[in-house]
């Protein structure tokens, strides 16, 4: 069965109670990104729309919308209403007959909305929320205060975009004639970088989710509006959300599966010819790839990433923390300026990411010579020696390629951290701050985790092991305490050096 493209858009503007403003832009926004959805030079997507409708007909649309889909068909939700919460601050989206003192059963919850998108089988949904969160109405804004959306909506295969942080306005334009509404400037500049193709921040012709969040976040900074869109991802490849109109060749959007794409595809462009690449490029190639990891999707996940690889480095990595693209490049520009250092930048993605996304970004290196086809990293290679301590080698190392020890460091972290992953009390999130509350009272210093993803808590846990004295034996007495001898057997095995 071949994968689709499929989108849903839910768009409410008018409210029977009074306690609800109403809203100019969300039918024009249905109209305008349906259009360019659905056109199969743009989009190529089967659109559905839900135009004002009562909360019990918008929570049928979207648990039809997630129902018997294919792994590798692509969703995309756009929502457009207003953003209101309860007592205890859970989210809930407006329709027609929502009423504010009744939202439990008259509005339909972030929570129905995340229970659908965790059954469904799709391996690639993108959620657009033109929603905000804001604690009062003003003039040409819609939404509610205070909504952790990342928490509730954000998840595997997803990619959220919200049109504001938690305490920002959705900002609806500036006409005020309800007979000719403008779309929202979130939703609008969504629109238009997919109409005119502007999105397509790279040039190859195809325009991906995290595109698609650099062009409206920028567009809405120049626009001089005081909302900053936010966007969170847990995604293994990329997500393409449409073609650019002014690509040379028209490209073919890939299949959203792990697999290669289709070789021999009638339109497919060729392969382009070899040429010498400048640092730019590199950068310009590696900033790229880099900033669709996971571990790249949020500003906590990118510091995490940056402290880790700056050890690598020996050298401060400090990051501003507002945009995805600009840290990332902050990252690799330090890499690339540092003496071996794509080799670290290289072990550090394996650790947070696993073996199959490093050895995607190995082939760019390869390309430019740094690690030839079939050799070794430097976090590949066996220590030599007795090991030392993490925080001691750290100290002590200039660099990756000036110290063996280092290097062996690197890899007791890569080891320590696959190990850790498999522990069934880390499954969970709980699981994972039950296990660093316990960890950090044996260590007799604080481990703090975020709790978003397994990889990146593993390798929080492995790190404030490796910096105490005997560190790693505590780690694995508190294993043996959680998850039994076989497990703490297995992770013990891990710190041995190879042979």
């Amino acid at each position: 069965m071949s994968a689709g493209r499929f989108a849903l858009l839910i768009a409410t503007g008018h409210y029977e109670n009074q306690a609800l403003r109403q809203l100019r832009s969300p039918a024009r926004d249905a109209e305008g990104l349906a259009d360019v959805l659905r056109d199969p030079a743009i989009g190529g997507f089967e659109v559905s729309t839900v135009v004002d409708r009562r909360h019990h007909e918008v929570a049928r649309a979207i648990e039809h919308f997630f129902l018997d889909r294919g792994r590798d068909d692509l969703l995309l939700l756009h929502v457009s209403s207003h953003g209101v919460k309860n007592d205890d601050g859970d989210l809930y989206f407006a329709a027609t007959d929502t009423d504010r003192r009744l939202l439990a059963s008259t509005a339909v919850s972030a929570e129905f909305l995340r229970t659908q998108m965790d059954r469904c089988r799709a391996r690639s949904v993108v959620l657009l929320l033109d929603c905000c969160y804001s604690g009062a109405f003003l003039r040409g804004t819609k939404g509610d205060t205070d909504v952790h959306v990342k928490d509730e909506l954000a998840g595997h295969g997803r990619v959220v975009l919200t049109a504001t942080n938690r305490t920002e306005y959705a900002w609806e334009g500036e006409r005020l004639d309800a007979l000719d509404p403008e779309p929202s400037r979130f939703t609008g500049a969504v629109i238009k970088g997919l109409r005119s193709g502007e999105a397509d921040r790279n040039g190859d012709g195809l325009i991906s989710a995290l595109d698609l969040y650099e062009y409206v976040y920028d567009e809405l900074r120049a626009a001089q509006v005081r909302q900053r869109p936010q966007m969170w991802a847990q995604v293994e490849r990329q997500v393409v959300v449409a073609r650019s109109v002014t690509a040379a060749r028209r490209p073919v959007i890939p299949p959203q599966t792990d697999g290669e794409p289709p070789r021999g595809a009638p339109d497919a462009p060729p392969p382009p010819a070899p040429r010498p690449r400048s640092l730019l490029d590199r950068m310009t190639e590696l900033t790229e790839e880099l900033s669709g990891l996971a571990c790249m999707a949020d500003n906590q996940g990118r510091a995490q990433f940056a402290l880790v690889l700056a050890e690598h480095l020996g050298r401060a990595v400090d990051l501003r923390g507002v945009r995805l693209r600009e840290d990332v490049a902050v990252m690799v520009r330090a890499a690339l300026s540092t003496d071996g250092g794509e080799r670290a930048l290289l072990g550090v993605i394996r650790v947070f990411e696993g073996p199959a996304v490093a050895d995607r970004v190995r082939h760019l290196l390869d390309r430019d010579g740094v690690v030839p086809p079939g050799e070794r990293t430097a976090t590949d290679r066996p220590p030599q020696g007795p090991r030392p301590r993490f925080d001691e080698v750290r100290a002590a190392s200039p660099g990756p390629a000036e110290n063996g020890d280092y290097r062996g460091a690197t890899q007791l972290l890569l080891r320590l951290t696959d190990a850790v992953c498999r522990l069934p009390s880390l499954e969970d999130p709980q699981g994972r701050v039950l296990f660093a509350s316990i960890l950090g009272e044996q260590l007799g210093r604080p481990v703090d985790l975020r709790g978003v993803r397994l990889r990146e808590d593993a390798v929080a846990l492995v790190r404030a092991a490796l910096n105490v004295p005997d560190g790693e034996q505590v780690l694995v007495d508190v294993i043996r305490v959680i998850d039994g001898e076989d497990m703490a057997a297995d992770v013990e095995r891990s710190i041995q050096p190879v042979p």
